[in-house]
């Protein structure tokens, strides 16, 4: 992998880890169904659909710089690019 996407991978992997620890209950008791947009281990916002949180996440943090997570679905292992937008 190169630097860059190494970069992205612990972007993601830092935001779903801190979404964990920190924000899962209370995310999910108060956004389920909204997907999170996260950056450096903080949530930005939530949006009603992926789509505009990655939308969103572009716009404001370039690709790499940001992950979403889907408040309240359980997570997938499709490998390490799963959570990398």
């Amino acid at each position: 992998m190169s630097s860059e996407t190494d970069a992205a991978y612990d972007q993601a992997r830092r935001n779903y880890d801190v979404y964990l620890a920190e924000h899962k209950l209370e995310a999910e008791r108060t956004h389920r169904g909204k997907t999170a947009l996260m950056h450096n281990g903080e949530i930005i916002d939530y949006y009603n659909d992926e789509d505009d949180a990655v939308t969103a996440g572009k716009h404001f943090y370039g690709l790499g710089n940001f992950s979403i997570v889907r408040v309240g679905a359980k997570p997938i292992r499709l490998g390490a690019m799963t959570h990398l937008v």
